[in-house]
This record gives structure tokens, sequence and C-alpha cells, in this order.
């Protein structure tokens, strides 16, 4: 007991000291700081430029403080933001920019808030094997961005990841189906290619759900739906690689008019790791392609 309460004693005098000095480091930051708003200012976005987010952040946040009433408060929550954007702590970022647009909703950089807050979960974005939140989160948050400010000039580059996160959701759908049709699970291996056929359009994965779907009727035995299957796919997506195999399916040779572009190349990316559990039990399906398939690019 004795020797417990020593070593407590000894403890306590050495964070003592410590609390001490670490309240003085602090204190003498904070008195080396610029007492000038403008150039307190300037200063942090200098040590942004360097790249030395860390110290910039904390000038910006000592501005904030000091200067509330400032203009450049804004500016200076958004900075805040930014340099954990570029540590990549995405959640830390996001939360700075939803409280910037909390703050702040008829500023007139709440555009840049919002595009950003859909790149911090861009950039999260998981392989298509793996959960697709982020995907769904992108969208939902890029979205808000051309809904609440459809004139900002992030319009073309939000358009575009919105593209991406959705064909990769489509793609992560795709590669669920084929993972149940392994194991026949045909239901749950249906809703994953209907979902696709529903929700997905405009990704270029289509034409592969629907030769899929067909092939989920027909191993189900469910020959007339296995067929509308594949007589959708040639109506829709004639000059898909799909459209020759669904052509297979029905006893039609398909001849392509023109050379598959986006069409073949997301298919490509659809399948991934799973194409080779699955043509290890699908003999007839081991021409479809000839080379090996991977997930479509980050």
């Amino acid at each position: 007991m004795i020797a417990r309460l020593r070593a407590r004693t000894v403890l306590l005098v050495l964070l003592v000291p410590l609390s001490f000095l670490l309240g003085a480091c602090s204190s003498s930051r904070d008195q080396m700081m610029p007492r000038n708003e403008e150039v307190l200012f300037w200063r942090a976005n200098l040590e942004f430029m360097k790249g030395r987010y860390e110290e910039a952040r904390e000038m910006l946040r000592f501005f904030v403080t000091q200067f509330p009433d400032s203009p450049l408060v804004p500016d200076a929550r958004l900075g805040i933001a930014r340099t954990y954007f570029q540590e990549e702590f995405y959640e830390q970022a996001r939360a700075e920019y939803e409280r910037f647009l909390s703050l702040y909703p008829r500023n007139e950089r709440v555009d840049e808030a919002l595009y950003y807050v859909g790149l911090t979960y861009f950039r999260q974005i998981e392989r298509v094997d793996r959960d697709q939140t982020a995907s769904r989160r992108a969208v939902v948050a890029f979205r808000r961005l051309l809904s609440e400010v459809p004139d900002t000039p992030y319009r073309e580059d939000a358009e575009a990841k919105i593209s991406v996160a959705r064909r990769r959701l489509a793609t992560h759908e795709i590669d669920v189906g084929l993972f149940y049709l392994k194991r026949d699970k045909f239901n749950g291996a249906m809703g994953r290619f209907q979902g696709v056929i529903d929700r997905y359009n405009g990704t270029g994965l289509e034409p592969m759900a629907f030769f899929y779907l067909g092939e989920c009727y027909a191993r189900m035995e469910e020959k007339e739906k296995a067929q509308e299957a594949y007589r959708q796919l040639l109506e829709k997506y004639p000059d898909s690689l799909w459209a020759v195999q669904a052509g297979d399916r029905l006893g039609v040779k398909v001849v392509l008019l023109s050379r598959p572009g986006e069409d073949q190349k997301n298919s490509e990316e659809a399948t991934g790791g799973i194409w080779d559990l699955f043509k290890e039990s699908w003999e007839d399906l081991k021409t479809t392609f000839k080379h090996s398939l991977k997930p479509g690019p980050e």
C-alpha cells in the first residue's frame, strides 16, 4: 500500500510539470501568432501552400477565435476543412464542410463546400467486391450540389463522378449477382440483375444484367421468361457483345454493325474475380471472353 502511494505521488509530481509545460507551449504558440487580421490570414495561406497543413489549420483556428466578426471567417473555416481534406482525414474534413454549410447557407462558396462533401465520400469508394456505402453517399452528395446550385462550375466534374460512382454500384450488383448465381441462389441473383436494369440505366451494364437475368430463368427452367430477357437485350442493345451471346441462346446469329466501345469495357470491368469462379462450373460460358476480367478504375 505504501509503495502504491509513493508511486502515485511520483506520478502526480511528473504530471503537474508536464501539463504546465504543455500549457506554456500552447500559450507561447498563441503569442507567436500575428495579431494583425490580414497578416494572420495570409500566413495561414502561405503555410497551406507549403503543404504544412497542420500549421495552417492551427493558424486558421486561431484566426476564427481571435477575429470572430471578420468577413474572412467563412473562408477560414473552409480553409480548415481543406487542410483535413489534403491530409486525407476525410471524416474530419466532411464535418468541417457540413459545419460551414450549417453556419453559412447563403455564402457564395456553398457550392465548393457541397462539392467537397461529395468528394470526401468519392475518395473513400471501395473496390467493387467491398461495401459500396461511400459510392451511394457520393451520388447523393453530388446530386445535392447540382440541385441546390445548378449553375455551379463544379457541375461537369460532379456529373462525371456521379457516373463513376453509379457504375461502381452497378458493378457491385453484378458481382454479387454472379456470386449468387454460382451457388444456384437464383432469386438473390435475379434481384441483383434486375436492380441494375431498373436503377442503374446509363452505366453500360444493362446488357450484361439482361443476359444473366435470362441465364437465371434458363437455369430455373423458365424458358419463356429466359427468352423474353434475351429478346429485350437484342431489342435495346443490338450492338452489345452480350447481344451476340443472347442471340446464341435464341438460336439467332447476331452480327454487330459497329465495334463495341464502352459497353465491352464496362462488361470487362464488371465481373472482377468472381468470373474465374463462375466459369469453372459453367462450361458453355467460357467463350464469352478470352481474357481475364478486371474490376473498374477508382
